[in-house]
């Protein structure tokens, strides 16, 4: 699994050069630069010759003054402008402004001749490099450099970001008062969270890693979960399989206001791969298909939910919860008695994470692997919070609730993010806008349920995850349109691109 820092490590990983590799700071800069400007040539060289180059007073202005030095060795003439004054820039940045200014290139400084003379120069811009801020910022843009990032995105060319796109937080991905909206970001060193939630996501564009010239970091506890990583985790099945090896799965589901919940979960269990699947459900009417063995209460009281508890005791081998199960009494008890008393994995979704917000004991002591999978209305329901302080930092949240519930978290949206209670974090980057659409969570929860059978629940959540992103994104034509059941039922050519021999990996 691909690393993704946060600020702090990736400052730890500048210091290990020093320290552990001997490099020294300007060299590090020098192979920032030197790569970024290899990645700008590659992918925008005919508009590479007509650059505005926008650096800061810090290290990122330092990296934009090597671009724009190699970019006149090449033959081009860069347009350079610095965002303040040049007595404040310091250290490996100044030998690099001044290696620039000896080979006589203008730098406009932007404090002394404000931001017209860089708008005119933008006007006829190929491509715009920003060196604002990298991954150092840590508080809201403002001033100057607020207005010059203001006067880049106002004008067609494409941005090209080094390390991060100025104003997005390296840690959360947030914006910070106002950011670049860039085309390409060439990241130094590592992959870094902020661009893998958004809407440091959709500020980033396309994202080249550059090598700084040092290896490549394992360990971080925030990774990307990736084909591969499914891959390694999805065994073929045996020639001697049968439904009772592939895993029962029991769904508990339904009602009459929301009947269609328990057939696309549990359709979803199927295609995902379980082998069997009993749907126990409240909706008198249910249009189930003859693949699923359904199990109607035929009565709301004690002895109903003792029932179904026993047979969940008896025959399954995981469960999922609360889609379209409702929100009273009896539906409360029922998420209650399976949570807190079932060996085997449970998948908590939808009105089981509304009755366990109401009551969080629903996880005390829970004798089993244990899997919620909110959108961020319902985390923000669990953690007594708005709904902007969760989207505010996914990573925090989702990592709240993975610790304060002892549960695997699965944090549903653009960029899902899964965390367990140990620490770990992953984010799966695949999915579709159509993905914005009723019934897709209820799919989801169902391909929770049916690979947690086989593999360890942090596991099973991620690649049901990954699976469910990638079916959304074969089934669905243009960004909108997408029906839930068209989900599930592109849900094993999902997981045969990427379990396959022959699959074609991201290039990252």
């Amino acid at each position: 699994m691909i690393p993704l820092l946060s600020r702090a490590d990736a400052r730890a990983l500048d210091a290990d050069a020093v320290r552990v590799y001997g490099l020294p700071t300007c060299v590090l800069m020098e192979n920032a630069g030197r790569g970024a400007t290899g990645v700008l040539l590659d992918r925008l060289r005919g508009a590479a010759a007509e650059a505005v180059i926008v650096g800061g007073l810090g290290q990122n202005g330092g990296d934009a003054w090597v671009v724009a030095r190699h970019l006149v060795v090449a033959g081009m003439r860069p347009r350079v402008f610095l965002c303040g004054s040049p007595p404040q820039v310091k250290g490996d940045a100044w030998v690099n402004l001044n290696a620039l200014l000896a080979l006589g290139v203008d730098v406009t400084a932007l404090e002394l001749e404000g931001v017209g003379v860089l708008e005119e120069s933008l006007r006829s811009a190929k491509v715009v490099v920003d060196g604002l801020f990298g991954t150092g910022l840590t508080r809201p843009v403002e001033g100057l450099a607020r207005e010059v990032i203001r006067v880049m995105n106002a004008f067609p060319a494409p941005k090209f970001a080094l390390d991060l796109p100025s104003g997005i937080d390296a840690n959360s991905g947030a914006v910070m008062g106002e950011n670049i909206r860039a085309a390409i970001t060439a990241t130094f060193g590592c992959h870094k969270r902020g661009l893998y939630q958004q809407p440091g996501a959709a500020a980033a564009g396309e994202v080249a890693l550059v090598s700084i010239g040092m290896p490549f970091p394992t360990r971080s506890s925030t990774r990307l979960f990736e084909a591969e990583d499914a891959a390694e985790r999805v065994t073929p099945r045996r020639p001697d399989a049968h439904k009772g090896s592939a895993g029962h799965v029991v769904i508990v589901a339904g009602s009459d206001e929301a009947p269609g919940a328990a057939v696309l979960a549990g359709v979803a269990a199927l295609r995902a791969g379980a082998g069997k699947v009993t749907v126990w459900t409240r909706a008198r009417a249910l249009n189930a298909p003859p693949d699923l063995l359904v199990r109607p209460f035929r009565e709301e009281t004690p002895a109903a939910v003792e029932e179904c508890v026993a047979f969940v005791r008896d025959h399954a081998d995981s469960v999922v919860i609360g889609p379209g199960l409702g929100l009273d009494a009896f539906a409360a008890t029922l998420c209650h008695q399976v949570a807190r008393q079932m060996k085997m994995p449970v998948v908590l979704d939808a009105d089981a994470l509304t009755h366990a917000a109401a009551d969080p004991s629903i996880f005390k002591a829970s004798p089993g692997p244990r899997v919620v999978t909110p959108h961020p209305k319902e985390a923000a329901r669990l953690l007594s919070c708005d709904v902007r302080d969760i989207q505010a930092d996914r990573y925090r949240a989702v990592l709240r609730i993975a610790r304060e519930f002892q549960v695997v978290s699965c944090l549903k949206g653009s960029h899902t993010v899964l965390a367990e209670p140990e620490g770990e974090i992953r984010v799966v980057r695949r999915g579709s806008p159509a993905l914005a659409v009723a019934g897709t969570g209820d799919v989801l929860a169902g391909a929770v349920g049916a690979h947690v059978v086989a593999l360890p629940a942090m596991d099973g959540a991620s690649v049901a995850v990954l699976q469910h992103a990638v079916a959304g994104e074969l089934a669905s034509v243009g960004d909108r349109g997408l029906l839930a059941s068209e989900v599930a039922a592109a849900l094993p050519a999902a997981l045969a691109s990427f379990c396959s021999d022959d699959v074609v990996l991201d290039d990252v």
